[in-house]
């Protein structure tokens, strides 16, 4: 394997995140439509489940952000390397 084809695979995989990102960021915004509705609903209730709807949703939330910042540290990481092979 030569040293462009070590770029163009990095290149791809870059897009490759990018597009794993959008598709993370569609989900997310249908998971805060419904988090939104989900929470309006639940806003009075002291129920243990209502409880644990709201941990849970709250979880999903932290892992979606969690997943953004991954691809991110990747992307940042393949651009260094690249900048360091030329």
């Amino acid at each position: 394997m030569t040293i462009g084809d070590v770029k163009a695979t990095i290149r791809l995989g870059n897009q490759s995140l990018d597009d794993a990102k959008k598709s993370i960021e569609m989900a997310n915004a249908q998971l805060q439509d419904a988090s939104t509705l989900t929470l309006a609903t639940l806003h009075d209730s002291r129920r243990a489940e209502a409880e644990e709807a709201r941990k849970t949703l709250l979880a999903a939330a932290d892992e979606v952000d969690l997943t953004l910042r991954r691809i991110n540290a990747a992307q940042d990481h393949a651009e260094a390397y690249l900048g360091t092979i030329g």
